[in-house]
């Protein structure tokens, strides 16, 4: 198998508007951590892929598609075998659509895509023949963030997915380790939204930690899993940060090897477009909703923004969306489905599964059973970021997933109840 490893720097302007909490009153102003993108590239017996993490928050889906496309171009690489994955930190530059959250520069958008163009490039020349081990650590610095609000009936601490897939990347003459890729579900949001410093959260005090013990020249990469109900337990400083972080550095030294994959490994990818639809509201619903945002809006502003800004930017962005809902059903072009690329690759014996969501802790876990959850590697926010996929015991029982969310990523609806489950249909036709 031929394996090619590059990094880049993502675009970090000071003043820059941030992404992933309402509330914040200006832009950046300072670099905890120079927010990473880093690229692999693999290929065997003409199968190319290509896994591309980004350390922001996610794009739209409509950015990622176009930008697969180009890089699908520029490479000879099928869409299919391209994921563009974001680990969902809520402390880098603004970079997709969420109303009331910051707003992405279109420079930046296009300065990004040409970068993650780049950088595809380098990877595909960067190669070596090489191979993948693979292993399991376990990690509980997450807790169910659905689940806490139930806290006196449900074990909070305890629903959630403790387990951290590792694969190790050696290059076969000499068998170094070249690189790391780390996939854990749990939410980089330890810093709030009084943070105006970019900054990977708990994902880069692992890295830190890591490459200090496995020294120079090799490059650990993290991922984020399926985190839609998670949040770390341990939240408010940097010092927490780090201390989540250093924790799951310590749960990916002690994982246990599972598989070594030969360096001849058969590659085998899918991806289709489903078709997921939309719990959306009546034209009278809309109505009745803008009419009692655009009244609390007036009256915060007239009681000076108290409690907080933060309170003004909710009512804000729910009088938008409610105004487009009330236009949709007036111009028919309310939208009530959704049509996310859902993929699979398998690579020897390690079965990726890739998704456009903000997936319920439930459904990785069944999509892990599914394909071995001694092999699988389930990322979210890859091709873009939908918003939520709400699933199992917790749907019903979630608040801002469910209820609000959606608002802010610019869907008329969450998506509905059975939705996971035509994922779930899907990936099963693939066994």
């Amino acid at each position: 198998m031929k394996i090619g490893i590059a990094e880049t720097d993502v675009r970090t302007p000071i003043g820059m508007q941030m992404t992933g909490y309402g509330g914040r009153v200006i832009g950046a102003l300072d670099i905890n951590d120079q927010l990473k993108i880093s690229a692999v590239y693999m290929e065997s017996k003409g199968v190319k892929t290509l896994l591309m993490v980004c350390q922001i928050l996610g794009f739209d889906p409509g950015f990622s598609r176009e930008t697969e496309l180009k890089i699908s171009e520029a490479l000879n690489i099928p869409v299919s075998n391209i994921m563009i994955h974001s680990i969902h930190t809520h402390a880098g530059p603004a970079s997709g659509t969420l109303y009331g959250c910051g707003i992405a520069d279109k420079a930046w958008l296009e300065e990004t895509q040409g970068d993650l163009i780049r950088l595809a490039k380098e990877a595909e020349k960067n190669l070596f023949e090489g191979y993948l081990d693979y292993s399991v650590g376990e990690c509980g610095i997450g807790m169910n963030r659905v689940a806490l609000l139930y806290k006196d009936e449900l074990p909070y601490q305890d629903i959630m997915d403790k387990q951290v897939g590792v694969i190790r990347i050696f290059e076969s003459n000499t068998d170094r380790l070249k690189g790391v890729i780390v996939n854990y579900g749990c939410h980089p949001v330890t810093l709030g939204n009084s943070n105006y410093t970019y900054t990977a959260d708990y994902p880069y005090f692992m890295i830190r930690k890591l490459e200090e013990e496995y020294g120079d020249g090799v490059t650990v990469i993290f991922t984020t899993g399926c985190c839609g109900d998670i949040d770390p337990k341990e939240r408010g400083s940097f010092e927490k940060a780090k201390a989540n972080g250093e924790n799951l550095a310590d749960s990916v030294k002690d994982a246990m090897f599972k598989f070594k994959n030969s360096t001849d490994a058969d590659i085998r990818c899918n991806a289709s477009e489903l078709t997921l639809p939309l719990s959306v509201l009546s034209k009278e619903e809309y109505k009745r909703i803008y009419e009692e945002a655009l009244d609390s809006c007036k009256k915060l502003i007239e009681n000076k923004y108290s409690p907080s800004f933060a309170h003004v930017q909710a009512a804000a962005v729910r009088v938008l969306w409610a105004d487009r809902g009330v236009k949709g059903y007036e111009n028919n072009t309310l939208m009530t489905e959704v049509h996310p690329l859902i993929r699979t690759w398998k690579i020897g014996e390690l079965v990726f599964v890739a998704m456009p969501f903000e997936i319920f802790l439930e459904l990785g876990l069944r999509v892990k059973e599914l394909f071995g959850k001694e092999n699988t590697v389930v990322l979210g926010y890859t091709g873009g970021v939908f918003g939520y996929l709400p699933y199992g015991a917790m749907y019903d029982r979630s608040v801002y997933e469910v209820k609000s969310a959606h608002l802010y990523y610019g869907y008329p609806g969450p998506l509905a109840k059975e939705a996971g489950d035509i994922i779930l249909d899907y990936l099963k036709k693939l066994i």
